[in-house]
């Protein structure tokens, strides 16, 4: 707990305040000792020569209390720091003051209004024309005036147009993070729909193949019954499905490794179960695996879904194998299945073509693989997914 109070501390602004006005204060007291004042001495007050030197230490502990709330009151701190930095040149001013000032003005343009920004820079132009103009006419040269004008913009207006430079580059981190942010929330939205694709595609194919099926006979009170139980049962999961996936949506983070994702493995029996009363024939292949990351489980029901909606879709009443393991640091998902004619019940048109599309994107997200392909006279879907899925960039 300690040591979480302690970091906490040194990572906070107030800490980092503090550390910079010691540290202005311990560098300035070391010019100060080796003599680094009266670095003005044309423009200090004749009867204030010769004034001991602490007075400078003494402007500079009321600069670097001023740099305490630079961020709070920056426009307080920098009028403190004003004053203390007008008497400091009084007695022939110092480098100590000039490190205050320079932190002061770069505090203003950074946290200060902008309605007070633009005050401080004009200010800052006032106070270096008027300077150059007079230190030009007293000395009665031009390049004095220039030497005078071009010595007090470095001191004061190069800390304002770092800090506007520092502010530009805020501002467009900020608009990189907020497109970054939306095209997160773009790819988001596309990986839910084809989720949604698959939630509801391949009940609707179910309910579609059952009642074309029963359509195509001739009536029979038993089998139409049967029928008319297989197409309630699998609308009623599409709208439980619907209804988590509702959830999800509505989660305040989706990426999470929630416990309410549709779909898992303690479901793919009943995927098993609709296939079988579908018209396949599946032999079930599969071992425990502990420990197994709910994303990848997730992830291959669907493939198990999308797997066996394909069997009944293209080649029904076929042989299927499915055969989920672990293997090392992967688990493998192998779904095959005979191929057959198709029965001329239009399954083919039931496919919107996506459905192994999504299941290699969503494969490949995880730091997966899958493949589809024809293997002699039976199809193959074969996918490996890592059990530690990488994160989402």
């Amino acid at each position: 707990m300690r040591n979480r109070l302690v970091e906490r501390w040194r990572s906070s602004t107030r800490f980092q305040d503090v550390t910079a006005a010691v540290g202005t204060f311990a560098a300035g007291l070391v010019f100060n000792l080796i003599g680094l004042t009266d670095v003005w001495s044309s423009v200090q007050v004749g009867r204030l020569a010769g004034a001991p030197g602490w007075w400078h230490t003494v402007f500079l502990a009321v600069g670097c209390l001023a740099m305490l709330g630079k961020r709070l009151r920056p426009m307080v701190a920098l009028s403190v720091g004003s004053v203390a930095a007008v008497a400091d040149l009084a007695f022939g001013g110092s480098i100590a003051l000039v490190m205050v000032m320079f932190d002061l003005l770069l505090s203003a343009g950074l946290f200060a209004s902008a309605r007070a920004r633009a005050a401080v820079t004009t200010a800052v132009f006032v106070v270096v024309g008027t300077a150059s103009v007079v230190g030009g006419l007293a000395a009665g040269e031009f390049r004095v005036a220039v030497f005078v004008g071009l010595q007090l913009t470095t001191l004061l207006f190069v800390p304002l147009w770092w800090a506007a430079n520092m502010r530009q580059q805020r501002s467009l981190g900020v608009l990189a993070a907020e497109r970054t942010t939306r095209e997160a929330v773009l790819a988001e939205r596309a990986a839910m729909a084809r989720d949604l694709h698959d939630v509801i595609g391949a009940h609707l194919s179910t309910t579609a193949i059952h009642s074309g099926a029963v359509l195509a006979l001739p009536p029979e009170t038993e089998r139409d019954r049967a029928a008319l139980r297989a197409v309630r049962t699998s609308s009623l999961a599409a709208l439980e499905e619907m209804r988590s996936m509702i959830l999800l949506l509505r989660a305040e983070d989706a990426a999470a490794e929630d416990p309410t994702l549709p779909g898992g493995l303690d479901r793919v029996p009943d995927l098993v179960e609709a296939a079988v009363a579908g018209g396949l024939r599946v032999d079930v292949h599969t071992r425990e695996i502990p420990r197994i990351p709910v994303l990848v489980a997730h992830a291959i029901y669907r493939i198990v879904r999308e797997a066996l909606t394909n069997a009944r879709k293209h080649a029904p009443a076929s042989d299927v194998r499915l055969d989920v393991r672990e293997a090392g640091d992967q688990v493998t998902v192998t779904v095959t299945n005979t191929l057959t004619r198709s029965d001329g019940l239009g399954h083919h048109a039931l496919s919107s073509g996506t459905g192994l599309t999504s299941m290699r994107e969503r494969a490949a997200l995880l730091g997966g693989e899958l493949t589809a392909s024809r293997d002699g006279d039976r199809w193959r879907v074969f996918a490996t997914l890592p059990l530690r899925p990488r994160e989402r960039p």
